[in-house]
């Protein structure tokens, strides 16, 4: 059947996450390794909540205190598996929220 009026796309939520001023930042303040196990490998930005949490909370997703750079296959995997861990090295790392 042909429908002249399409629905219109859904739009995805998108967050304020900006990659470049978090990268920028890190580097300014000389972290370049894993801030776990120091290592140069794999490198990705973990966030203390899980991405929903940040939905409404504008430029929080960004600061520094709500994000660690950790390598992929040991570290940053260790921490999404476990919420007790994560907020323990957020904790130590960063400080309580």
């Amino acid at each position: 059947m042909f429908n002249p009026c399409p629905k219109p796309e859904k739009k995805k939520k998108r967050f304020d996450y900006d990659i470049k001023k978090v990268k920028k930042e890190f580097k300014e303040k000389g972290i370049t390794r894993c801030e776990i196990c120091n290592t140069e490998l794999w490198l990705s930005f973990a966030h203390r909540h899980k991405r929903d949490w940040y939905k409404g909370k504008g430029e929080l997703i960004n600061d520094f205190n709500q994000i660690l750079l950790l390598c992929v296959p040991l570290c940053h995997t260790a921490l999404e598996k476990d919420s007790k861990l994560t907020e323990q090295i957020f904790n130590k790392l960063r400080g309580e929220e």
